[in-house]
């Protein structure tokens, strides 16, 4: 890898327009979970799984560029404007009590990725973390294939014969006993691109042993154009 670039005024000012301060802006509401910026995939620390992660996160990708804010463990502390948080409440919780920042791009050299600082504000910091060999990525591409999914919102619950936006049918989970959200889930089968076949099973047999049921089989659209998921799992099982 060659020299790493100083950072020109230019290059801080245009970084440091794309910031926000740590609160949400006045008058901002946090958005529901369902709806919170997931990115294309999360970052993984190796370390978060014994709870000791620590980084840096900066300003631009390279790595004399200004600190945006310092992970410590559970603590994200921001330098401007001063104050630390729960870094979990930041993150995307992608396995069991394990979170990682939401990935919005990668560098031209895919060495570092801009993630969210604040995935639940709609205009919330941003910053650049450096991958290595102890610091990766996982697309939802790699990651949702593996489980048991369920759509994130229930406007888009839609169903296709085949991987194409014509060929939607008129299938809708229902509820069951008592719940007012829909009782379904997903196992998927195979994969084509934005594109998932699954098996549905109505009402969902997660965490359920005494439940019969006849499954189907259709197409579900799990990434968006951009790359983010309308579909998630149950993390931490039951």
């Amino acid at each position: 890898m060659g020299p790493l670039k100083r950072a020109s005024t230019s290059d801080f000012q245009f970084a440091l327009a794309a910031l926000t301060i740590v609160a949400s802006p006045a008058g901002a509401q946090a958005r529901q979970w369902q709806d919170r910026e997931y990115g294309i995939g999360v970052v993984r620390y190796e370390a978060m799984y014994r709870y000791d992660a620590r980084d840096v996160i900066l300003v631009a990708p390279f790595a004399s560029a200004d600190t945006v804010a310092s992970l410590s463990r559970d603590s994200l502390c921001f330098r401007q404007p001063p104050g630390c948080v729960r870094s979990y409440d930041r993150m995307i919780e992608f396995d069991y009590e394990v979170p990682g920042w939401a990935i919005l791009e990668f560098s031209k050299d895919s060495g570092w990725v801009r993630v969210s600082l604040a995935p639940s504000q709609p205009s919330g910091p941003m910053g650049w973390v450096r991958l290595r060999p102890t610091v990766s990525t996982l697309l939802w591409s790699q990651i949702l294939p593996r489980h048991r999914l369920f759509f994130l919102r229930e406007p888009d619950i839609a169903f296709y014969k085949e991987p194409d936006p014509k060929s939607r049918v008129e299938r809708q989970p229902v509820t069951h006993l008592g719940s007012k959200r829909p009782s379904y889930i997903m196992n998927p089968l195979a994969v084509r691109g934005p594109w998932l076949r699954v098996e549905l099973l109505v009402p969902s047999t997660i965490c359920e042993t005494d439940i019969k049921v006849t499954p189907d089989t259709f197409w579900i659209r799990y990434l968006t154009p951009r790359g983010r998921p309308t579909v998630f799992y149950h993390t931490r099982g039951c």
